[in-house]
């Protein structure tokens, strides 16, 4: 059976959720919630905006390598469990530059956002795929496992099983 892993980012972290089958025969195999930059760390794109552009480039691409690591050391017992593809629920688009990330407080928010989504992209050893947010309904799926399973879960194992069908 095909399985997919899924997961649902957010600041220094993701909800990683490996399923198998589909909604109406599901299969939860896995649920985790992977830290890939802790505290004070995460907010990393925040610390970069009170310096100057080379030393927010340094930063930043100090913690990308850091979050990489971590990430792929995390993911790879969820993969290991032959999951064949991945899904991220995030936002679709380029990243964008650095310097004009740091210009405003909402565009840090997304930045970040952007920089951990590539994270968990990269990390991935199997095909990832981005699946947008708002194209998914978490109210459709009901309790499948046990806490944590919350709306994080739902909409990983959703992205999840839209990639075991595409």
């Amino acid at each position: 059976m095909q399985r997919a892993l899924g997961i649902t980012v957010h600041t220094g972290w993701g909800a990683c959720v490996v399923v198998g089958g589909s909604l109406l025969r599901p299969e939860v195999v896995a649920s985790e919630v992977i830290e890939v930059l802790g505290d004070p760390e995460r907010f990393c794109f925040h610390h970069a905006a009170e310096m100057k552009l080379a030393a927010a480039e340094r930063l930043t691409q100090r913690l990308r390598l850091k979050a990489l690591a971590n990430a792929r050391r995390a993911l790879a017992p969820l993969i290991a469990q032959n999951v064949a593809v991945c899904a991220i629920v995030a936002k679709e688009g380029p990243a964008g530059d650095l310097e004009a990330m740091l210009t405003s407080h909402a565009r840090i928010h997304t930045g970040e956002g952007y920089f951990y989504r590539d994270i968990f992209r990269d990390a991935s050893t199997v095909p990832a795929r981005i699946v947008p947010p708002a194209s998914l309904d978490a109210s459709t799926v009901g309790r499948l496992a046990p806490a944590p399973w919350g709306r994080d879960q739902k909409l990983a194992a959703l992205a999840a099983w839209s990639a075991i069908g595409n």
